[in-house]
């Protein structure tokens, strides 16, 4: 049986990095095999109309909403939310050719300038954590979104200063909403 060639990429998520080595099958269009940290598995995966992926991995179902944050115009920025099973990871994702012109660049998207919180999914801004004028931490929650009946806490992507909030509780949001400056 034959295969496409391995496409290998960078997964960042919470400062740490993980090796994602993706090859699809020729002969057959929906399985994947995927190693993750060296462990191999073996993924069925369709694409619905919904947008959801689904996937079979390990005997077990996954339905898979990714949605890219990253700004389309910026090629070396490969931020991504995940939701799988109520959860949503944050994480950074990059082939090894863009992982290389990124440090060639001294590049990191949370370092220095102003930057923004968006909403990772559409739903109802719950709680203001933090107003304009606050001083917040890296990793420190700004604002609470409620999703698809799951709360879910945005925090800060860097040390510094809320320059400007765009919501107000109670406000419904759309997907990639910006919802504060973080400077």
């Amino acid at each position: 049986m034959s295969q496409h060639p391995k496409m290998k990429f960078v997964a960042t998520m919470d400062g740490k990095q993980h090796t994602v080595e993706v090859q699809k099958e020729a002969d057959n269009g929906d399985i994947y095999h995927m190693t993750l940290d060296g462990r191999t598995y073996d993924v069925d995966c369709r694409k619905m109309p919904s947008q959801i992926v689904s996937m079979l991995m390990d005997h077990k179902s996954y339905d898979v909403d990714l949605e890219r944050i990253a700004r389309r115009s910026d090629t070396l920025d490969g931020r991504i939310h995940v939701r799988v099973r109520g959860r949503v990871l944050r994480f950074e994702m990059l082939d090894e050719r863009r992982i290389k012109m990124k440090e060639a660049q001294g590049f990191r998207f949370d370092v220095g300038g102003v930057v923004g919180i968006d909403s990772p999914m559409p739903g109802k801004v719950i709680k203001i954590l933090k107003n304009e004028g606050d001083e917040v931490k890296e990793g420190e929650g700004v604002v609470v979104v409620e999703a698809m009946k799951m709360e879910n806490e945005l925090k800060s992507p860097k040390a510094g200063r809320v320059k400007e909030m765009k919501v107000k509780e109670g406000a419904a949001v759309e997907a990639g909403a910006r919802l504060a400056l973080i400077e």
